[in-house]
């Protein structure tokens, strides 16, 4: 995990003094008191920070994994906003799913496999999406805006 989502990640528990957190105020604090992002992309964010072993996820609550000295967030702090697409496909799947992040990524690099290389990681993560019962409209929607603009470069 980037130091950017380490930081995003330690926010929290650091405006707050603790070093456990009810889910829900971890992710109202990021979604909604920091304006950092929806709730569901914060709940893929909280399951990232677990898979990465920086937090661990017990019942209804988030227990911080760092310690103090390592978790120094910089003054004024704010996350890029820049995602990749295939990134924020992952989030999605992960966020719908409950997987962790790296077997998602195993399922779309096998699904780009299969196809033998045909259609790109982006869209090999919205296949997986898909076959999976979930939402892909506007990731489709956009990734269709991104090859009308590629279209029109080139």
């Amino acid at each position: 995990m980037d130091r950017e989502r380490e930081y995003l990640v330690a926010t929290p528990f650091k405006k707050r003094d603790k070093k456990v957190l009810k889910i829900s105020d971890f992710v109202f604090a990021i979604s909604l008191d920091l304006k950092w992002g929806p709730p569901e992309k914060v709940r893929a964010l909280l399951q990232e920070a677990a898979d990465a072993g920086i937090v661990r996820i017990e019942g209804d609550y988030v227990h911080a994994a760092f310690d103090e000295g390592e978790a120094e967030v910089p003054v004024g702090f704010v996350p890029s906003k820049d995602e990749d697409f295939f990134d924020k496909g992952v989030r999605l799947i992960v966020s719908a799913t409950g997987m962790g992040r790296k077997e998602v990524i195993s399922m779309v690099n096998e699904r780009q496999d299969s196809l033998q290389g045909l259609v790109s990681l982006d869209a090999a993560t919205l296949l997986v999406a898909r076959e999976m019962g979930i939402d892909v409209r506007d990731l489709a929607l956009e990734a269709y805006q991104r090859l009308v603009e590629e279209g029109r470069r080139g």
